[in-house]
């Protein structure tokens, strides 16, 4: 008896822990994204390179409207710092339109503890709410596959 218990026990361990690992993988970056910004975050990608940071943001195209290239593309912290993109990839091409765009922005550590947002076409997209700025190992990144950048407490 007393081992068909510590049976159970474990399975259901293993599938609260499968379950919460699912859930946190298949996390959304935002369920409900502005749609004048045309596009939706994918996911943030981030390397600290000495003492400042690269965020490498990955949008995908949401809806039929294209991304119009004569409107600014500016990042906004909390304290109301803009930021242009120090480089722009684009998937796609100009003819059939763009489906996905890499946007990296060049940043100081103030400027990764608080609040940042997107601005693109006539939209706002929220990259990152709140939480302590990121410390990845000098050399290696993070992904964050939602606007909440905090550690998770499963560790990551």
């Amino acid at each position: 008896m007393k081992r068909q218990i510590i049976r159970l026990g474990m399975a259901m361990l293993i599938v609260i822990t499968t379950a919460a690992a699912a859930w946190l993988w298949t996390q959304e970056y935002e369920s409900d994204p502005d749609p004048a910004a045309r596009f939706v975050i994918e996911a943030a990608r981030v390397e600290q390179d000495h003492s400042r940071y690269w965020l490498e943001l990955h949008l995908k195209k949401n809806g039929t409207e294209e991304h119009d290239l004569f409107k600014p593309v500016r990042l906004i912290t909390a304290d109301g710092e803009i930021h242009e993109p120090s480089k722009t990839d684009f998937a796609g091409n100009p003819k059939e339109g763009f489906t996905d765009i890499w946007f990296k922005f060049w940043l100081e550590k103030r400027d990764m503890e608080k609040n940042i947002e997107l601005k693109i076409n006539d939209g706002t997209l929220k990259v990152k709410t709140g939480g302590e700025a990121p410390n990845p190992p000098q050399g290696e990144d993070m992904v964050f596959k939602s606007s909440d950048w905090r550690k998770s407490w499963l560790g990551f």
